[in-house]
């Protein structure tokens, strides 16, 4: 499977994307978290102060996979991937 390197200033964009995407209002997705609306609301703008644990949640409940890898031959092939993937296979840096 290809990975997609991305940015935390990219983790806005994939929360909210990918939220619509599964078809979550803001509530849905927070009932499913154990946090309110607002909270939800507020990671979708600033997603630079979630911590660890709840980013892992967040990409949990909307279905997201993660993967690491140390391995270069991971990078060359994320010029291959469109934007579509990237909300569905995400690295996280």
């Amino acid at each position: 499977m290809a990975l997609k390197k991305i940015n935390l200033s990219d983790v806005t964009v994939l929360i909210r994307t990918r939220r619509r995407e599964l078809g979550l209002t803001q509530k849905q997705l927070g009932e499913k978290l154990g946090i309110d609306q607002r909270t939800v609301s507020s990671l979708e703008k600033n997603p630079g102060s979630i911590s660890v644990n709840r980013l892992f949640a967040v990409l949990d409940a909307l279905q997201v996979s993660m993967y690491s890898s140390t391995d270069p031959r991971d990078e060359s092939s994320l010029a291959r991937l469109t934007v579509d993937q990237l909300f569905r296979n995400a690295k996280i840096v």
